[in-house]
């Protein structure tokens, strides 16, 4: 009968024992007010949309947002929609916080996006090949509140907030080589550079991830982002241009076609809401040419590491 007592005690004890320790690990902790956290990751493209004219002077024949292959004797084609967005790269970020309790908080971030190339054009045939591409390089804020049960082990957490682009631009590199466009045996390559300047806008991100404490004041998160953003483009410009002749490998730069020779009003261009335009009369080609409204699609869907430090 002492046994079985015993052995009841010991039951009860170590259950207890087991119980205190699980209420522990679910306990709040009770942080600094202050924190930093930096972190980098990889973000892939997210509700993908049609990209926008990358050629407004038609040079190159490549439809907008279109990937078209004729065939060798020209009798017929292939046509693909390309759809996608400038929000797939690689972004740095360092982040504020302050906790108003355990609970719940506020912070400001400031990243750097590194966009990757996207292709959002392509036509190739036996006379013209040409390819365009674009990608997003710049810096945001992202002004937005932290959520988390603050548990003392691993301790899920949730953020979301806006995203504002502050600095950077869209680049869109284009190339198109046309077979004995120069006469028989040699080739005319056209290579050009974009840039394209925004307006304010401002878009919202979501993440949910989970941190584990390393030492008192440190701790390591992994979290999954979401980011919806649609960029309103301002101004566009093109920053480097050049016509050359190739023949038996050797090339030469072909006068009257380069960046110099192209007037204000092919290689500037301002985005517009609304205008007015003359149908009778030719176009000052000493100002920018009005075009329509275009957006940036740089939305997109990724994941980011890295380390916490509350002061």
């Amino acid at each position: 009968m002492k046994m079985i007592s015993k052995t009841l005690m010991a039951c009860v004890l170590a259950a207890t024992t087991y119980v205190t320790q699980a209420q522990n690990d679910m306990t709040p902790v009770e942080d600094s007010n202050f924190y930093i956290r930096v972190g980098t990751g990889y973000s892939f493209q997210s509700g993908k949309t049609e990209f926008n004219n990358a050629d407004p002077n038609e040079l190159t024949g490549i439809r907008q947002s279109t990937d078209i292959t004729v065939n060798a004797d020209g009798s017929s084609l292939n046509v693909k929609s390309l759809t996608g967005t400038a929000g797939a790269g690689i972004k740095a970020n360092v982040t504020g916080g302050y906790m108003f309790n355990p609970y719940i908080g506020v912070e400001l971030g400031i990243s750097y996006f590194h966009g990757d190339k996207t292709m959002i054009g392509r036509l190739r045939s036996p006379q013209v090949n040409s390819e365009a591409n674009t990608y997003l390089r710049g810096f945001d804020v992202a002004p937005g509140i932290f959520l988390t049960p603050n548990f003392k082990t691993v301790s899920p957490y949730a953020r979301l907030g806006l995203i504002v682009p502050v600095a950077g631009d869209l680049t869109i590199e284009t190339v198109a080589r046309q077979k004995n466009g120069g006469g028989e045996g040699t080739d005319i390559l056209v290579q050009a550079t974009s840039e394209v300047q925004a307006k304010f806008s401002v878009g919202y991100f979501g993440a949910m991830g989970i941190s584990y404490p390393i030492s008192d004041n440190l701790s390591i998160f992994g979290e999954v982002e979401l980011k919806n953003l649609s960029i309103k483009s301002k101004s566009a410009k093109i920053k480097e241009y050049s016509t050359t002749a190739i023949t038996g490998g050797q090339s030469q730069l072909i006068p009257g076609q380069q960046l110099a020779d192209l007037p204000v009003y092919e290689k500037e261009f301002e985005f517009s809401d609304e205008f007015d335009q003359s149908t009778t009369t030719p176009p000052n080609q000493n100002a920018p040419r009005k075009i329509p409204t275009q957006f940036v699609n740089a939305s997109g869907t990724g994941f980011n590491v890295g380390v916490r430090f509350t002061l």
